[in-house]
């Protein structure tokens, strides 16, 4: 019953009517036992009898046995797939993506919309619009493909119109050029045409890029150990002396010191630089470098980094990211890494900082993809960056292990301060306090000057309450400046923002902030 086909022939006798078809069964690796809806998997031998409306079989087999060997790889648990059938199911899988039957399939709007089942970031794209926009899924993170031009886009971003980046990436795609094309100027010259200014900022964050209305992505520190100036300004002790570049300049703009010769890395993003030159400015040589950096965009906001980006005079590293093409896996030897290792282009990006193991994997992963390795420094570099993004933050135990020593002292100091106490039942001498006489009483202009003060000390303490209030309530310094999405907290300045993960008020994940000026 390994066979697709084969289990799909058991349901001859299916009631038609049933809440699950027997085809979405077979393919979860059931065969029917002819016992009214009893099933069983030919892998693991799980056997399910009961069936709700709107069940997802391969989610209930799944959950029931996640350990069976189908549900961990099916292509090695011996399954043979029905690719014929799988194309008019619409259900997409790397294997059979790529094949002309289904492909053909996939021209039709209906069925590429069927294959993001398991979209995991509809919140930044959603299904509808990518497959409007003539892409289907490939069930890999979120690597999405056009059924026209095979095309392939990936890391979606908040913002992204599935038309645009199609259009932007692949121009000479039919479907961009036939339908694309003219869907995206009909909705220029409606908006054109709309005259009206009471109505012309209805649809602006539905329409057009958050990004660029000033929404962005928000992501906690990848050293949360160096968030603050002082901590970064502490790793600068050992900075060369003979550079332009002060460790104050450099720490403000987010950097802290490895203690090798110039390199720094940024607290936010770990994005490295090195070799600086007297003429380079660290907030300058940040958002050009690492235009993506959330804490670069909430203190020099994004028409700076927009700036600083457009002095690079490449744009292959956005190409590179944004076109990987479909490859297939091949074993990449230790010597070849080593090799391309020490290529010019590899060299380039070495020379700003980058982490090393970083590039080493992605020179692996892009012979693996492609056997070749990279063409220019910028495609280099974006693909390290990619690499650091993928990696799982490792958790910093510094401040757990900080803590548990204050707590420990706090008992101990309490354990001490109850055996110093005296033993019930001693008699303890209080000294005796001298009799004061009893305060005159007021006049009526006593009285009025008393009234007269506790009213001004009224005024004081509320216009102290005021300033606490437009005051960050992380450092109680610098004036709030950041709102916190989708809670809506305005409680920070743009210094302490990118330190944190969740909202310091309700405790809620900060998915995205805005940049805000209090008048």
């Amino acid at each position: 019953m390994n066979i697709e086909e084969n289990r799909l022939q058991t349901f001859s006798d299916w009631p038609s009517d049933a809440v699950v078809s027997p085809i979405r069964i077979a393919k979860a690796g059931f065969y029917s036992l002819h016992q009214n809806l009893t099933v069983k998997c030919f892998c693991c031998g799980l056997e399910i009898s009961e069936w709700n409306y709107g069940d997802q079989v391969m989610a209930r087999h799944r959950e029931l046995n996640p350990a069976c060997a189908f549900v961990l790889d099916s292509s090695t648990s011996g399954n043979v797939p029905n690719v014929l059938q799988s194309m008019h199911d619409g259900i997409v899988s790397e294997d059979v993506a790529d094949s002309p039957h289904y492909t053909h399939s996939l021209r039709h709007e209906a069925v590429r919309l069927q294959s993001f089942e398991n979209w995991p970031v509809p919140h930044i794209v959603s299904p509808e619009s990518l497959a409007k926009a003539g892409f289907y899924y490939l069930k890999h993170r979120d690597r999405t493909k056009c059924a026209f031009c095979n095309g392939i886009v990936v890391a979606w971003e908040v913002g992204d119109d599935p038309d645009y980046e199609h259009k932007r990436h692949f121009p000479n795609c039919s479907f961009v050029q036939q339908v694309i094309t003219p869907r995206l100027e009909l909705l220029n010259e409606t908006h054109d045409s709309n005259t009206n200014p009471s109505f012309s900022n209805v649809n602006i964050v539905n329409e057009s890029n958050l990004y660029d209305v000033g929404v962005i992505q928000h992501r906690g520190p990848k050293k949360s150990k160096y968030a603050t100036l002082e901590s970064r300004m502490r790793t600068f002790s050992m900075w060369p002396d003979d550079l332009i570049q002060t460790p104050d300049s450099l720490s403000q703009a987010g950097f802290y010191y490895e203690g090798s010769g110039d390199q720094v890395r940024c607290f936010h993003c770990d994005g490295g630089l090195r070799h600086w030159d007297p003429q380079d400015d660290p907030w300058t040589e940040h958002a050009r470098w690492f235009p993506k950096c959330g804490y670069v965009s909430l203190v020099k906001g994004q028409d700076f980094v927009t700036a600083c980006a457009s002095n690079n005079s490449s744009n292959v590293e956005e190409d590179y990211r944004k076109s990987i093409r479909p490859f297939q896996r091949r074993e990449v030897t230790e010597k070849e890494i080593l090799t391309q290792m020490l290529t010019p282009e590899v060299m380039a990006a070495l020379s700003i900082g980058l982490h090393v193991g970083r590039i080493k994997q992605a020179i692996k992963e892009k012979l693996e993809q492609t056997g070749v390795g990279f063409a220019t420094p910028d495609a280099v570099i974006e693909a390290a960056l990619n690499v650091q993004l993928d990696e799982d933050e490792t958790a910093d135990t510094h401040i757990s292990q900080e803590v548990s020593q204050i707590l420990t002292e706090a008992v101990n100091r309490t354990l001490n301060h109850n055996e110093d106490m005296p033993q019930e039942g001693a008699k303890i001498k209080l000294p005796t306090k001298p009799k004061t006489p009893p305060p005159p009483p007021l006049s009526p202009k006593n009285e009025q000057r008393n009234a007269n003060s506790g009213k001004s000390l009224t005024l004081e303490e509320e216009n102290r309450l005021l300033k606490e209030a437009r005051l960050c309530k992380i450092c109680m310094d610098n004036e709030v400046g950041i709102v916190f999405l989708p809670c809506g907290h305005l409680a920070t300045c743009f210094n302490c923002a990118p330190n944190l993960e969740d909202c310091p008020v309700c405790r809620s994940t900060i998915k995205a902030t805005v940049r805000t000026f209090l008048s």
